[in-house]
């Protein structure tokens, strides 16, 4: 596997993603109320491997929220732009995981 190919693909599509939710936060008519993660760093390759799969996973859990919270308002169009997004993360989750040779768990929400 190019790791480094891989992760420049990621880098664009996480850009094209911001682009996407700012238009829907625009359209929405909002602004963004975030802070940034503390980016954690490693001089180990597979620990800053490690970080990323954690965050992708986290990510895939928050736009999961999202798509459901879309649904409930019935903004439809939303839902699917952010579902597009999601297909992108669980591509860069898997990516990650078989980089570290570890296999992607599915998430399910808890009843």
């Amino acid at each position: 596997m190019n790791i480094a190919g891989e992760l420049e693909k990621h880098a664009a599509q996480e850009l094209s993603h911001a682009l996407i939710i700012a238009k829907q936060i625009d359209y929405l008519g909002g602004m963004p109320a975030v802070e940034a993660k503390t980016v954690r760093t490693s001089e180990k390759a597979t620990e800053m491997l490690q970080f990323d799969l954690e965050n992708e996973t986290e990510t895939i859990r928050n736009y999961r929220e999202r798509v459901r919270q879309c649904e409930e308002l019935a903004e439809y169009a939303m839902s699917e732009q952010i579902r597009e997004i999601l297909i992108d993360e669980q591509d860069h989750q898997i990516a990650l995981a078989t980089a570290l040779g570890k296999s992607v768990q599915p998430q399910h929400k808890a009843a």
